[in-house]
């Protein structure tokens, strides 16, 4: 599989599996690249363990290989996780251990939710498929859905890729001035081509969101600059990692930082 041929299929699910069984396929071994690509997953979950009550009923959509679905059935969280990746599937029960409340399912996210009950879950974790589908009504459709699924009081997690970071980052890091003149993305509205995933603008996010019953309570920047500038972060000591750690998530929530980040976090809760 190549690029080229990954942009002639159009169903969401069919491009997202062959994304992953052909071209990106060391999902695990990514998470372990160092320093800077670990800063979204460390502010997620900080995130998370700020927000889920005890012993919640945890739903975790587009699980990867349980980067998410791990540390929270290890706290002790009840954790269905889903993803359409088998080998995904396959590593994360690999990784549990024994005894966890931890069930691992191959499916879509959507078709996961389609078999689900009403107010079946505490939370829902939805880290990934907004990356994947390619039109907005999948999107609201599948954010609608997670709103219904959710016990009374619960929330839902949802990561975005940042359109207009997107640029900053192939510009500055990986193809230079040539991606300004160059680069796939409209040159009068900023709109990046959505490929190999699909990207959001800071309001169109929200207004997906809005669309599908949820309200936003809190907006947050989980990288930072992290991926655009890899190389300093990959030279931190521990314990400068850790002060700086800190120091982002004293800015990660402050309006005037939100769109320095390749990766935004919403907390949302049904109207």
């Amino acid at each position: 599989m190549d690029f080229v041929k990954l942009a002639g299929i159009e169903d969401s699910k069919a491009r997202a599996l062959a994304l992953y069984e052909g071209i990106f396929t060391d999902e695990e071994g990514r998470l372990r690249q160092g320093n800077a690509l670990k800063l979204e997953a460390l502010t997620t979950l900080h995130v998370l363990f700020q927000e889920l009550a005890p012993k919640s009923r945890v739903l975790d959509l587009g699980c990867g290989t349980g980067v998410y679905a791990l540390p929270l059935a290890n706290a002790g969280h009840e954790v269905v996780a889903v993803d359409l990746v088998p080998a995904h599937i396959e590593q994360l029960k690999e990784k549990a251990k024994p005894g966890l409340r931890l069930e691992a399912l191959y499916q879509d996210a959507q078709g996961a939710l389609d078999g689900m009950a009403d107010a079946s879950f505490d939370q829902v974790l939805c880290l990934g498929p907004m990356y994947h589908l390619r039109t907005e009504a999948e999107r609201v459709k599948l954010l609608a859905d997670c709103r219904r699924i959710l016990k009374p009081g619960g929330k839902v997690f949802i990561a975005f890729i940042n359109n207009d970071w997107v640029i900053t980052t192939q510009t500055l890091r990986y193809e230079s001035g040539s991606y300004m003149t160059q680069g796939d993305y409209d040159k009068d509205s900023f709109r990046v081509e959505d490929f190999p995933f699909v990207f959001h603008t800071l309001a169109q996010a929200g207004d997906e969101v809005e669309k599908a019953g949820l309200s936003v309570l809190r907006r947050v920047n989980t990288d930072g600059l992290s991926e655009l500038m890899e190389d300093k972060f990959a030279a931190f000591t521990p314990e400068e990692y850790a002060q700086w750690f800190r120091y982002h998530l004293y800015l990660c929530e402050k309006p005037e930082h939100l769109g320095a980040c390749n990766h935004w976090l919403f907390v949302c809760e049904g109207e």
